[in-house]
């Protein structure tokens, strides 16, 4: 693909976000604002037309205002159809992405990270699974699945088989 190409499609779909096509205020990356830029860096990019998916693979990095996701494979799935090019693709949306790790999602003061995870944006929400860990500051739940509503700010965390089908959490007592 055409460099000229790629950078079209790169800013096609930074304006297309989930966020900006629905109104809301938030971006793809939970903390993130519909705003604010999105970046993409990889080793390499894939863009297959027909199936209307873009893959990004070698040491992904995403930032979007103060959030940040790693990963080793990041899989965008868009809606609607391209007109051949993928400059063209300005009518189309995001409509479901999904990472595969070991995967890290940095917002603000909080770090989730898990073997795999997935955004939906028909439910607004952000999915990170296996091994999850979400931290915040010296406080750390620990579980198999973690679920976030990007539109409530409601995060469920579900105990796996490795965590004896429990959820784990450490408190520690703010200093005084």
């Amino acid at each position: 693909m055409p460099r000229r190409s790629v950078v079209l499609l790169i800013a096609a779909l930074a304006a297309a976000s989930p966020a900006a096509a629905a109104g809301r205020s938030g971006g793809i990356l939970p903390g993130a604002s519909a705003k604010d830029p999105l970046n993409i860096d990889a080793g390499k990019l894939d863009y297959f037309e027909k199936e209307q998916k873009l893959i990004y693979s070698g040491s992904v990095i995403v930032t979007q205002g103060p959030s940040t996701l790693k990963a080793s494979r990041l899989i965008i799935f868009l809606e609607g159809k391209g007109g051949g090019q993928p400059a063209e693709t300005t009518n189309d949306r995001v409509k479901h992405i999904d990472v595969e790790g070991p995967v890290t999602l940095v917002s603000k003061d909080q770090i989730g990270t898990g073997d795999r995870g997935s955004y939906d944006k028909a439910e607004n929400k952000v999915h990170l699974i296996g091994n999850v860990t979400l931290t915040q500051g010296e406080n750390v739940v620990k579980g198999d699945r973690l679920d976030y509503d990007v539109t409530t700010g409601m995060a469920t965390v579900q105990g796996g088989a490795a965590q004896g089908g429990r959820v784990r959490s450490t408190f520690m007592p703010k200093n005084q």
